[in-house]
């Protein structure tokens, strides 16, 4: 039994030895890496806008990735010509958001500070330089191509150069342009009547499926505020070719592909949705309450605001407020007024004016948020509309068109709020096609810069 126990023992100190020797490996290892990190630093895998890149948006972040994750605090990203923002950190990536959009057609020098600090203990030794330049403003709309399909365009306002962005085999429905500039959401007709949901790069062309729609339409895509998910209307087809059925919407992982209903009673209806910029609330065309639904996606407040024409919430620039259309009391018999209202709460102010026999239509808020440009026509009356401005509290309105036969919709700011584009459609012709023109706001001075186009959206 003696001998039994030592040779027990004699294993048993072996088999500790191993273990031991093991730990101080492991030991050794971590701290050899640590060393190495401390020694090497930390290290940049990527920037964004590339050093070098041209054609960028002017809504573009400055995004630095690193090979590991990173401590928060500091002040360590410069542009030049100087820019204010915000910065944050999410994992391995240093995020600089401008409080304005960029110039456009500028030359940035980015500089990165070393000092940044990783995990664990790591920081980053040497500072990195990179350049890029912005583009010049283009000018996004459908148009039809040489085959008569409707495929999304981009023009140069400066030398009328045009681009053809998509080559869908029938045509291109609607889109929308991400956040940030640098993606454009569409949606691309089937022979089957219904549409898949697409993406492509302005920039470069490149293009790539969002989500196959079987035996649905899906269109009306509006982007979240990151840039990270989508909301779509769906409407079933109940047979191929037959007109698709009333609206719901879902939503989209735009990185994953994953869709799921918006509402638990998946038989609910809705459309027209717009995030506020800070993307806290969501609004909504609800049906079922003949009006404007807006949630609050954080703490789950809702309200709903009287809108019996069906219009979208338009967002001012900095989410503090919104802009409906609702039909109003006239002498006319009835008026359609821009009201505007605070989400959370809030009376509902009249910018049109009580007792204005108008209707009003398509708001579009300047850059600055200090003025609004919108469509106007005498209620009831046969002309078409044309384009007003007002200052953001209702006052100093005034026509910036004053042509009764000609139909002008749509106003966009651009980037830097000097220029109008809008549509304009002659009423006296038959079938007449809608142009696109720009006008200079200070000046009222307008010229037509496409000749069969509509839906025109900034590309910045």
């Amino acid at each position: 039994m003696q001998h039994s126990t030592v040779i027990s023992k004699v294993n048993l100190s072996r088999f500790d030895g191993l273990v031991i020797a093991a730990l101080l490996g492991l030991a050794l290892g971590t701290l050899l890496f640590i060393w190495r990190g401390n020694s090497v630093g930390l290290q940049v895998i990527a920037t964004s806008p590339a050093d070098g890149a041209q054609n960028v948006s002017a809504r573009s972040e400055i995004r630095i990735t690193f090979d590991q994750p990173l401590v928060a605090g500091g002040d360590w990203l410069t542009l030049t010509p100087a820019v204010s923002g915000t910065t944050r950190w999410q994992g391995e990536t240093l995020i600089f958001s401008p409080q304005q959009p960029l110039a456009a057609n500028t030359g940035y020098a980015v500089h990165l500070a070393a000092g940044v600090a990783g995990q664990p203990g790591s920081m980053l030794k040497q500072p990195l330089d990179w350049q890029f330049r912005t583009r010049s403003p283009q000018l996004l709309f459908i148009g039809p191509d040489e085959a008569g399909s409707d495929q999304l365009f981009a023009i140069d306002p400066a030398d009328g150069e045009r681009q053809q962005l998509t080559t869908e085999p029938l045509g291109v429905f609607d889109y929308q342009l991400s956040p940030d500039g640098a993606t454009i959401a569409y949606s691309a007709v089937r022979e089957d009547g219904g549409s898949d949901l697409w993406a492509i790069d302005p920039a470069d062309g490149r293009r790539r499926l969002l989500l196959a729609c079987t035996e649905a339409m899906c269109s009306g895509a509006t982007w979240a505020s990151d840039g990270q998910r989508l909301l779509f209307e769906k409407r079933n087809l109940p047979v191929p070719g037959a007109a698709p059925g009333p609206p719901r919407l879902w939503w989209l992982d735009v990185a994953g592909g994953a869709a799921a209903a918006m509402f638990e009673d998946t038989q609910e209806l809705g459309y027209g949705a717009t995030w506020s910029p800070d993307g806290e609330w969501l609004a909504y065309v609800a049906p079922s309450s003949q009006g404007v639904q807006v949630l609050n996606l954080r703490d789950e407040r809702s309200m709903i605001l009287p809108s019996r024409m069906g219009g979208l919430a338009v967002w001012s620039p900095g989410g503090g407020t919104f802009l409906v259309t609702d039909i109003q009391a006239s002498e006319a018999g009835f008026a359609v007024h821009l009201l505007k209202a605070t989400p959370g709460g809030g009376e509902l102010i009249d910018l049109t004016g009580q007792g204005e026999p108008v209707e009003d239509s398509s708001p579009a808020w300047s850059p600055d948020g200090e003025w609004i440009a919108f469509c106007r026509k005498v209620a009831g009356a046969a002309m078409g509309k044309q384009i007003w401005l007002m200052s953001a509290d209702g006052s100093d309105a005034h026509f910036l068109t004053n042509e009764p036969d000609i139909h002008h919709g749509l106003p966009r700011w651009s980037p830097d709020g000097q220029t109008l584009a809008y549509q304009r459609t002659p009423l006296t012709q038959v079938n007449a096609s809608p142009t696109l023109w720009l006008m200079d706001v200070a000046s009222g001075q307008a010229r037509q810069v496409v000749d069969n186009g509509n839906r025109p959206y900034w590309l910045p």
